[in-house]
């Protein structure tokens, strides 16, 4: 994982959504918006208070995203800088409706993008826990509508695997969401080849923030 690689002085906090983890009581949550405000309500105190960045990949861009605009329309400190990875830019993102497929064309939806084992995939009690918490999430980011907002004035470094659904181009277009500094970064892999790369990953999160990196 990525902290296992991080140089000194960079620290990884980890967000729970609801419905997971130590939240596993509460309710699912369908809208992408509402999880942003539940993300930021949790960094809110922080972020006023040490230097931050925010990484997110996948549904977790949108979200770091999202929480990018609440943060400057609370006129808090911004980010040194925004780590967004596997997403295509909110003005490209395609309408689609994968959360209502039946169970097992889902299922199979899922093997086809990789990152879930398959022995997660084959295990009924294990589907029937997770089923419920992807079908919101897929439904979070494919119901989310998107506002044109002013670019937000911070560094963007955007990840992407060369063989993930998402194109270059959309990942790209990205960079009209910034009037700081952009970069695009592509690495072998499906949509999950962040699995595979965390070092290197570590490594230019490391030096876009300034910090030094072990060898």
């Amino acid at each position: 994982m990525l902290e296992a690689y991080c140089p000194p002085g960079l620290t990884v906090s980890g967000i729970e959504l609801p419905g997971r983890g130590r939240r596993v009581g509460e309710e699912l949550c369908y809208s992408l918006e509402e999880l942003a405000d539940d993300i930021f309500a949790q960094l809110q105190k922080s972020i006023a208070e040490e230097r931050y960045a925010l990484f997110g990949h996948s549904m977790g861009a949108a979200l770091a995203y999202l929480c990018l605009l609440r943060i400057r329309h609370a006129g808090l400190p911004l980010p040194e800088a925004v780590f967004l990875s596997g997403k295509s830019a909110p003005t490209v993102a395609k309408a689609k409706d994968r959360y209502l497929l039946p169970r097992e064309e889902f299922i199979k939806m899922l093997g086809d993008l990789g990152g879930c084992p398959p022995e997660i995939l084959q295990d009924e009690e294990l589907i029937n826990y997770f089923e419920p918490i992807l079908r919101a999430d897929f439904q979070a980011i494919e119901t989310w509508q998107h506002r044109a907002e002013k670019p937000l004035p911070v560094p963007m470094v955007v990840l992407l695997g060369r063989d993930d659904e998402v194109s270059r181009n959309d990942a790209a277009a990205w960079a009209f969401e910034t009037s700081g500094e952009f970069q695009l970064h592509e690495f072998d892999g499906d949509h999950f080849f962040i699995q595979h790369h965390w070092e290197r990953i570590a490594s230019l999160i490391g030096t876009t923030l300034g910090l030094a990196v072990s060898a």
